[in-house]
């Protein structure tokens, strides 16, 4: 059974990543699988619960690699963000999936609720690991730590795509990593400075 859901789940990522969300259909999915279009609507319902279960599946495994990082210290969690951010702008599928999630919630109004979700749930855990680095560290960053996991999570995207489009003089791999780190120094500076300049 699990095994059945994981090749459902590993096919409808390939198909989803080629096809995009509107153009892939449940029995392309279901062929590519060696499946059975019922065994699909059985086990996820329908197109949509099958798109947010790849999601949310996806999310599970990329959080339980940055909270077994984030056991051993915050800089072994950023080390397997920096991970995860180079494994997924390597994999054509995984940077296909990454957009298209994007454009699911901007194209259809029935997903972009699940797709704030999975960002709330991605923002919450980033913004726990921040609270714990800087407990860590003893620092204050003057900002609510879900503002850094905000910029993190951007920064995260917008590195995804830098690496995959492979432009003439493409970001260092410790890109990530290091701008996270000035990002909390800047800000740490910053707040035992009295806070950011224009305000008081």
């Amino acid at each position: 059974m699990a095994r059945t859901r994981a090749a459902l789940l590993a096919a409808a990522a390939d198909v989803f990543a080629e096809r995009g969300y509107d153009g892939a259909s449940v029995d392309e999915i279901a062929r590519a699988a060696g499946v059975s279009v019922g065994s699909i609507y059985s086990r996820f319902g329908s197109k949509q619960d099958l798109f947010r279960a790849l999601m949310t599946g996806h999310l599970e495994g990329d959080l339980h690699r940055v909270r077994s990082g984030m056991d051993a210290g915050p800089e072994q969690a950023l080390a397997e963000l920096k991970t995860v951010l180079l494994e997924t702008a390597r994999s054509r599928p995984a940077t296909l999936l990454d957009a298209e999630t994007w454009a699911v919630a901007m194209r259809t109004p029935a997903m972009r609720a699940a797709v704030a979700d999975h960002h709330r749930r991605v923002r919450d855990e980033a913004a726990a690991m921040v609270a714990r680095g800087r407990a860590a560290a003893g620092v204050d960053l003057g900002v609510p730590d879900d503002e850094v996991a905000t910029a993190m999570i951007a920064l995260f995207h917008g590195l995804v795509r830098e690496y995959r489009l492979g432009v003439p003089g493409e970001a260092p791999p410790d890109l990530y990593s290091r701008m996270v780190h000035a990002l909390a120094t800047g800000l740490a500076a910053l707040a035992a400075d009295g806070g950011p300049p224009g305000e008081p």
